[in-house]
């Protein structure tokens, strides 16, 4: 393998095109790894991690792109180079680029949504630059520290603007689906959220009922802590309060901090529309005191919201989901005992922790439900384990899984070789810059897996979800036939397909008597 290195001085690229870069040539023939992004300093310091710096990188300064790969050879490199050019989404529309906010306002008086994506030190400054030009903001950049998090919304509130992020992957705003968010019909209800998982979710029930969203605001994971005060969350919900075309309003969050809480609570209890409050973890008379519709989970919240409308979602019976757990347990082996779930969305890899946890005990996790059921190493499992494949460990220096779903088949593959194994827990998640196929990307590591456990005497059981729409560019329902033609347990939802690995755990326990 030779190290070949690309630096282009003085040129910025924000942090979603690097990750399209990245996962271009991640994707290509002949290439072992790949990183791509402006050369700040913890930047250069994950490419010395990885392997992939050299006097170039080094050498490299604030202001400067830098591409690293190590390849086959130079034709392996040359060819994938060739092949981000070629599908750079980025640059494939046509549109001007712009060297500051200031130039591209210029040119565009009639914009009112700056989309940020820029490395997380940098964030605050850009983003308060958009602020003071009358911008509301979607800012994908993570790592943003919450003092600054909190600085930026405060400006917002002063300018009367929304500042939604940090680390917001999810806006779908008068129909147009912003960074990660999945293509939704309109529709009568305006959702925000501190969850883009729970967001995505949610939109999706209501498209394929025949409803919709009017507007979809994510606040980013961190608005809700006492840091910063849930400033996104009050202003999100004023903006749908206040939006002609949102008739019925949907909070997500998971448990905010006490203080935030109360705050939401009494917005929510002064609110002049209907409202859908999931709030997971938070007491339901909490929720029912205020007169709003409590949601325990995210197929309870888009249960609720049909209900408005009077529609409502044919989930899977208990009755079905152990006549497939029984037919999954035939042929396993006394050796598999266990769950092992890869997910990419953090809110659905704590949600099936919670589904499954009361049915066959502790779960272990990078991301654990209690501290003491932390991983030492986040890359082996222990017993029952759900991994969130999302988390820094996993994607520092390369893009998101969600983005990228080879990412994690290595991990895949890895609990496909364990004996132990029983269940291979998935979640599928479809957005418009994300691989065109990841159910075929997939599946040649699942079908392996599958293939040794029969070759071991046993028998795999794959259980997944798929999240996102007809409409999207992947077709959630051919994703979903996909991965049924190949022997795989599709569920209706998350939870569901906790619900059906916990009965096949449970089920296999029973059998063998222990």
């Amino acid at each position: 393998m030779e190290l070949f290195t690309i630096l282009q001085k003085n040129t910025y690229v924000d942090s979603l095109a690097s990750l399209f870069t990245m996962s271009v040539l991640m994707d290509s023939a002949g290439i072992e790894s790949a990183y791509a992004g402006m050369a700040t300093a913890s930047n250069r310091q994950t490419m010395e991690e990885l392997g992939l710096a050299d006097d170039t990188v080094r050498s490299a300064g604030e202001n400067d792109f830098v591409v690293a790969v190590r390849a086959d050879s130079r034709e392996a490199f040359e060819a994938a180079m060739a092949k981000t050019k070629k599908d750079e989404r980025t640059n494939s529309i046509g549109k001007t680029s712009f060297v500051t906010i200031d130039d591209a306002v210029r040119e565009n008086p009639r914009a009112n949504i700056c989309s940020i994506a820029v490395p997380g030190e940098y964030a605050c400054e850009v983003t308060k630059q958009a602020l003071n030009k009358g911008l509301h903001c979607i800012v994908f950049s993570s790592n943003v520290p919450l003092e600054q998090e909190r600085e930026m919304k405060e400006l917002a509130r002063e300018k009367g603007l929304l500042c939604m992020g940090p680390d917001c992957g999810v806006a779908n705003i008068n129909g147009v689906a912003f960074v990660l968010s999945s293509i939704n019909n309109r529709g009568p209800f305006g959702i925000c959220g501190a969850s883009g998982c729970g967001i995505q979710h949610v939109a999706a029930f209501l498209h394929e009922a025949g409803s919709g969203v009017s507007q979809t605001i994510g606040t980013g994971g961190n608005d809700l802590k006492e840091q910063v005060g849930g400033i996104s969350m009050m202003m999100g919900i004023d903006a749908l309060e206040n939006d002609p075309d949102t008739d019925y309003i949907i909070v997500i969050s998971r448990k905010p901090a006490d203080s935030v809480l109360q705050t939401l609570l009494v917005r929510i209890s002064q609110c002049k529309k209907p409202v859908v409050a999931c709030l997971m973890g938070v007491d339901r008379s909490l929720v029912e005191a205020t007169g709003a519709l409590w949601a325990n989970d995210l197929d309870g919240c888009a249960q609720q919201a049909l209900s408005l409308i009077g529609k409502e979602i044919a989930f899977d019976s208990d009755e079905t989901l152990t006549q497939m757990a029984r037919q999954a347990v035939e042929g396993m082996s006394p050796q598999q005992k266990y769950v092992r779930g890869i997910y990419c969305g953090g809110t659905y890899c704590d949600e099936v922790m919670q589904t499954m946890q009361p049915v066959i005990g502790g779960i272990h996790s990078n991301c654990p439900l209690s501290p003491e059921l932390r991983l030492e190493d986040s890359r082996v499992s222990v017993g029952n384990t759900v991994v969130d494949s999302g988390e820094e460990e996993f994607t520092r220096g390369r893009p998101h899984p969600t983005l990228e779903p080879t990412m994690r088949l290595p991990l895949i593959a890895k609990e496909g070789e364990d004996p132990e194994t029983a269940v291979i827990l998935l979640d599928f998640i479809l957005t418009p810059p994300e691989h065109i196929d990841p159910a075929g990307v997939t599946l040649p590591v699942l079908t392996k897996a599958m293939e040794a456990a029969r070759a071991r005497g046993g028998k795999i059981a794959v259980v997944c979800s798929v999240l996102g729409t007809d409409a999207d560019l992947q077709n959630a329902d051919a994703q979903r036939q996909k991965l049924r033609d190949a022997g795989v347990y599709v569920c209706r939802s998350n939870r569901q397909a906790g619900q059906l690995a916990a009965k096949i755990i449970q089920m296999k326990k029973e059998r063998d008597g222990r």
